[in-house]
C-alpha cells in the first residue's frame, strides 16, 4: 500500500525537478545531469506505485483519491510499468523494497534454486500451510484380485503411515553501499538475488543429503543421517553395501553392483547415483578405464549426462570427497519416494534503506521456511527406496 509520505514524496519529486529546470536553464549539460538524478529516485517511487496499482495492493481509500475504479489503478499501473520499462514483478520473489527486479529476472530465479538444488529438483516438494504438518505415506498398496463371474470382489485397504514436516527459517544478509546502488540499481539486484539463491539451494543440499539432525543442519536430518540413524552397527544396515575397505582405493566395481542389488526393484526405473563429481573422476572412472575398453562404454556414457551402471549420475557438491572411515560416498535411489521437502515459504527477497542507515548502506535479506524429512531409508530387515555405499569402519 502507497503510504501519504510516498505520495507526497511523489509530487515533491516533479515539483523539485521542475524548478530545478527552471534554475538550470542557462546550462543544459549540468540540467541534464540533475534531471536525470531527480528522475532516478522518482522512479523508485513510480515503480512501486504501478506495482502496487497491478497487483491490487492499493485499498478503496486510497485509490479514490486518484482513480474512480480500481480497474483505472491497474491500467495506470501497467502503463507505468511500460513506461519504466519493467513488467510487473513476480510474486516468486518479493522486492517490496525497490530491488526492482523484473518478470522475467525472479522466474529466472526461481528456476535456478531448483538447477542448482539437487535435492529440492528430486525430493517430493509438499506445500505446508503452517509451521507443522503431517503427511500421508503409502505403505502399502491396494490388493489385486480375480473373481469369478457374478462373485463378490474382495474389498482391500491401503495402509498409510504420516511424515511430519516443521518448517524451519532460513536466512541470510549482506549490505551494499548506497553507491553501488544508485550506479548499477538492476544490475546489483540480479547479482545478489543470484547469490542469494545459489547459496540458498547448496544449504538445502547440505541438509538434504547429509543432514543428521544437530544444529549445523538446524535439526533436520538428510539421507546420510537417516541411514547411518537405523542401526550403530553399520553391517546391519539393510540400505548399505559395506565397502572392501576403508580407502577410496579399495572400493571395487562389484561393491557398486551390490548397491545396485540391493535396491528394491519398485524403484529401478526412476534411481539415480548422487556423488560427488571428485569422487566420480577419482573412484568410479579409475575402474571403469581398469575394467578395459570393451567395458567402459557398458559402465560409463561419454555424453554430458554421466551413468554408472545403467543409472543417472548427480553430482552433488556437499557429497564426501575425501575418504574417511565409515562414510556413506555415494547413494542411488528415488528420492520422490524417500523424501519431502516441506515448504512453508518460497525464497524471499526483500531490500532495505533504515537496518544500515547510519553507515548510508543498503540490506539485502534473503529468507525461506522448509523442512525436510527422509524416511525411506529401510531398516535392518529391508532396503528403501534409497540405498548407498559406505566405506568400511577400518
Amino acid at each position: 500500500m502507497l503510504t501519504v509520505e510516498e505520495k507526497q514524496n511523489i509530487t515533491n519529486g516533479f515539483k523539485a525537478a521542475s524548478e530545478r529546470i527552471d534554475q538550470l536553464e542557462g546550462n543544459a549539460e549540468t540540467a541534464a545531469e540533475e534531471l536525470k538524478a531527480a528522475i532516478d529516485q522518482l522512479s523508485i517511487q513510480l515503480r512501486r506505485l504501478g506495482k502496487a496499482a497491478v497487483t491490487g495492493r492499493i485499498d478503496e481509500q486510497e485509490y479514490r483519491s486518484f482513480w474512480r475504479t480500481t480497474e483505472e489503478a491497474k491500467q495506470f499501473g501497467e502503463i507505468i510499468l511500460q513506461v519504466m520499462g519493467k513488467k510487473a514483478m513476480g510474486e516468486g520473489v518479493q522486492s517490496e523494497g525497490g530491488i526492482l527486479v523484473p518478470e522475467e529476472l525472479a522466474s529466472w530465479i526461481i528456476q535456478k534454486i531448483g538447477q542448482y538444488g539437487k535435492f529440492r529438483s528430486d525430493a517430493l516438494l509438499v506445500q505446508i500451510g503452517s509451521d507443522r504438518r503431517n503427511v500421508p505415506k503409502v505403505e502399502a498398496d491396494l490388493t489385486v484380485y480375480a473373481p469369478g463371474e457374478g462373485e463378490e470382489i474382495t474389498k482391500s485397504d491401503m495402509t498409510f503411515s504420516s511424515v511430519g514436516l516443521t518448517a524451519v527459517k532460513l536466512c541470510c544478509l549482506c549490505a551494499a553501499s548506497s553507491e553501488l546502488e544508485e550506479d548499477t540499481m538492476v544490475g546489483l539486484g540480479e547479482i545478489i538475488g543470484v547469490s542469494i539463491t545459489r547459496s540458498t539451494a547448496k544449504k538445502e543440499d547440505l541438509i538434504g543429503f547429509m543432514g543428521d539432525g544437530t544444529s549445523t543442519y538446524y535439526g533436520m536430518t538428510g539421507i546420510v543421517g537417516a541411514l547411518r540413524a537405523v542401526d550403530e552397527t553399520i553391517g546391519n544396515i539393510k540400505g548399505l553395501v559395506v565397502a572392501a575397505g576403508n580407502a577410496y582405493s579399495e572400493i571395487t566395481l562389484a561393491n557398486f553392483r551390490e548397491v545396485v542389488g540391493i535396491l528394491p526393484e519398485d524403484f529401478d526405473d526412476t534411481a539415480k547415483w548422487y556423488m560427488s563429481k571428485k569422487f566420480y573422476y577419482n573412484v568410479v572412472y579409475p575402474l571403469a578405464e581398469t575394467a578395459g575398453v570393451a567395458n567402459i562404454f557398458e559402465i560409463l556414457s561419454d555424453r554430458k549426462i554421466k551413468f554408472l551402471l545403467g543409472y543417472p549420475v548427480e553430482f552433488v557438491s556437499c557429497m564426501p570427497s575425501t575418504e574417511a572411515n565409515s562414510q556413506i560416498c555415494a547413494l542411488l535411489g528415488d528420492l520422490q519416494m524417500g523424501a519431502y521437502l516441506g515448504e512453508r515459504r518460497q525464497l524471499t527477497i526483500d531490500r532495505s534503506a533504515e537496518v544500515y542507515f547510519a553507515n548510508d548502506q543498503i540490506g539485502f535479506r534473503g529468507t525461506e521456511r522448509i523442512a525436510v524429512n527422509v524416511f525411506g531409508v529401510g531398516d535392518t530387515t529391508e532396503p528403501g527406496p534409497i540405498v548407498g555405499l559406505i566405506t568400511a569402519a577400518a
